[in-house]
């Protein structure tokens, strides 16, 4: 076996896993309008079960419907009547041999007063989640003794739906970790102030679910075992340790579950692209080496090979596989079958999150079209395509991603590329800092093709008429990307303009100063890529904001790293003409010209697609699927998604 650490069946308490890997909770946005799990849900982890997974976490599930929600479509376990739901999921979970554990929370000072019945959030103190946050209401002493039991009620709701032990969510800023951070607990009664005072709320929790659901229910415990926040009061590894022996030694708990990061540092926690794999190893092994009970520990894993590495160091016990389940449910599985150039591996850019926290909008991934909607799209689609011919133009992720899933249908798939290989635009974006990981997503997709058994002709420049007398195909799927937009102004001829593929390409120097023309995603990757080489870049752009549209985790890591270079930030600003030594641009509101100079002019403006290909195809074929960026200027997601749906049910 290629992984034998990983598929090492272990222990936690008397409860038997059958390998070391663990699906962490992850907040998708997809229960029942009353906080159940519907079947939308079930379905979602019951795929990730089938995956292979040996312990899959459901997402945090509040223990308090009045004063506990942190967003939308929150899971909550508090009523008998919702047993026959969870029932269901355990249910669906337990066929694979899966074990299943709830995470049980309340938010705390983080829950927001649009999700919650309450006037305002409770906290063991009224310090806000963060500096300059919504203060919540301090909780009396009556109120945390009656929240202690509410704990244990849904501990005893989740034991009755047939969960196999319960998580206690002391992470991230929620009430749990409230009472025990000096930070936050400021209360001067029984549940605050000394060390031990501030862990009575974890002691009573425990003490009472273990006389409710017997000693051998497994209680876990997640907390951020570094906190990564520079601020008095929030836990280094030091305190953390010194936490995680009280619940081991004075409370019994059965396994740590480590995170990292803070309401103040959510980065640590679930980690954009330029964070890699194993940064948190010395979270993992200063606690691994203090403990007695196992550890489970999250490590920005994308990769088997780097989890086998963790366990054979004895980093921790259990790997935390998080979004890599979210990119493919059969992570586990591939990797098991010794296939893991097969797993779509996460590639960190944090679309899930976008959808979930910044949009309040139910889960989706890049690279996994399916998520969340299991119900609807099975995980082997229809074979009926019975080898009937179906043209796909362009290689990129939407012809991929079509010619994949057509394939395995059951047509027969030939692929067009005019370039000498495949990926389209994700082989502009894997150039900038920290975006391997779309390299590794490119060579996944082409060799899942392959194994389907598509077609590929490279060198091809394909048209209506030679598509036509080459397959003569039942349907073409048109997936050639776009151009750049290249506006009409003074001077767009001149030979210091370039596009964003000649800066990441490297087609062009950067001499030592530029003018970047557009301050969306890859704009700014092109402004980061030319400080790289040594070049003071100015930036241009119409809107009011920097980054405007762009998830804040992504532009805030993108604006750390090209902030410290100073760049000259011109917004509101119109480009009127390009010039032989830069351009010239107008303030949007008074009207006011501005030479900005630059050796080079890098226009990012979006991209256009080729109206007159499409409408050659269109005269000539029944069936033509326009697709991604050759309909809309967009991001990878935007062509996994329409490829596949478009795809799936093509007949």
């Amino acid at each position: 076996m290629q992984f034998p650490k990983l598929f090492e069946p272990g222990y936690i308490g008397k409860m038997r896993v059958k390998n070391r890997i663990v699906m962490p909770p992850m907040h998708v946005a997809i229960t029942g309008s009353d906080g159940s799990p519907g079947e939308r849900y079930i379905r979602y982890y019951e795929e990730r079960a089938k995956g292979g997974v040996g312990l899959i976490v459901t997402e945090a599930a509040s223990v308090d419907e009045e004063t506990s929600s942190t967003g939308p479509r929150s899971l909550f376990i508090t009523r008998h009547s919702q047993i026959v739901d969870y029932e269901r999921l355990t249910e669906a979970v337990h066929k694979y041999d899966c074990k299943i554990f709830a995470q049980l929370y309340h938010g705390g000072a983080t829950c927001k007063p649009a999700f919650i019945k309450a006037d305002q959030p409770v906290a063991p103190s009224d310090v806000p989640a963060a500096p300059g946050g919504l203060v919540p209401r301090a909780l009396t002493t009556e109120e945390v003794k009656a929240m202690v039991q509410k704990f244990v009620d849904s501990a005893v709701i989740a034991q009755l739906s047939g969960y196999d032990g319960v998580v206690l969510h002391t992470a991230h800023g929620y009430l749990m970790l409230e009472f025990i951070s000096e930070y936050y607990n400021k209360r001067t009664d029984e549940y605050g102030g000394s060390f031990e005072n501030r862990m009575r709320f974890h002691k009573e929790v425990i003490e009472g679910i273990r006389a409710a659901c017997g000693p051998n229910f497994p209680i876990s415990v997640r907390m951020c075992g570094d906190e990564v926040t520079d601020i008095d009061g929030f836990m280094d590894v030091d305190a953390g340790i010194k936490v995680a022996k009280y619940l081991q030694d004075e409370c019994g708990i059965d396994v740590m579950d480590l995170s990292a990061g803070s309401a103040v540092n959510p980065n640590a926690n679930c980690e954009p692209y330029s964070y890699k794999a194993g940064w948190k190893t010395y979270i993992g092994k200063a606690y691994k080496e203090a403990l007695d009970i196992p550890v489970i520990q999250t490590n920005t894993i994308k990769a088997p090979e780097t989890a086998e590495q963790f366990l054979e160091e004895g980093i921790c016990d259990y790997v935390s596989v998080g979004r890599g389940h979210f990119a493919d449910p059969e992570w586990a599985k591939k990797a098991y079958e010794g296939r893991s150039d097969e797993i779509r591996k996460c590639i960190g850019c944090m679309y899930c999150r976008e959808r979930v926290i910044w949009k309040g909008l139910a889960v989706d991934c890049t690279v996994n079209p399916r998520i969340g909607c299991e119900y609807e799209y099975d995980a082997v689609p229809p074979k009926n395509g019975e080898g009937k011919p179906v043209a796909v133009i362009g290689a990129g992720p939407a012809g991929l991603e079509a010619a994949k899933t057509l394939a395995e249908r059951g047509f027969a798939v030939t692929v067009y590329e005019k370039d000498d290989k495949v990926g389209g635009r994700m082989n502009l974006a894997d150039k900038p800092r920290f975006k391997e990981n779309i390299t590794d997503l490119t060579k996944t997709m082409e060799l899942q093709c392959k194994n389907a058994g598509v077609t590929f002709k490279f060198g091809v420049d394909a048209t209506a008429d030679f598509v036509k007398k080459d397959i003569d195909p039942v349907g073409v799927f048109i997936c050639t990307g776009a151009d750049w937009l290249m506006p009409p102004i003074p001077g767009i001829d001149k030979a210091l303009v370039c596009t964003p593929e000649d800066v990441l390409l490297e087609r062009v120097k950067a001499g030592k100063t530029a003018v970047v023309v557009g301050s969306g995603n890859t704009g700014l990757e092109c402004v980061e890529k030319l400080q790289d080489d040594g070049a003071k870049v100015a930036m241009v752009d119409m809107l009011d904001e920097a980054g405007k549209g762009i998830f804040p985790i992504i532009l805030n890591d993108l604006m750390s790293r090209i902030t410290p270079n100073e760049p000259e930030v011109l917004l509101s600003h119109r480009l009127l003409e390009i010039t032989d030594d830069g351009v010239v641009v107008e303030d949007v509101a008074t009207g006011e010209k501005k030479n900005v100079l630059g050796e080079l002019v890098c226009l990012s403006l979006g991209s256009r697609p080729n109206a007159d290909l499409i409408e050659d195809f269109r005269a000539k074929f029944e069936k033509v699927s326009v697709i991604g960026s050759a309909v809309q200027d967009g991001r990878i997601h935007d062509a996994t998604k329409q490829a596949y749906t478009k795809a799936y049910v093509f007949e």
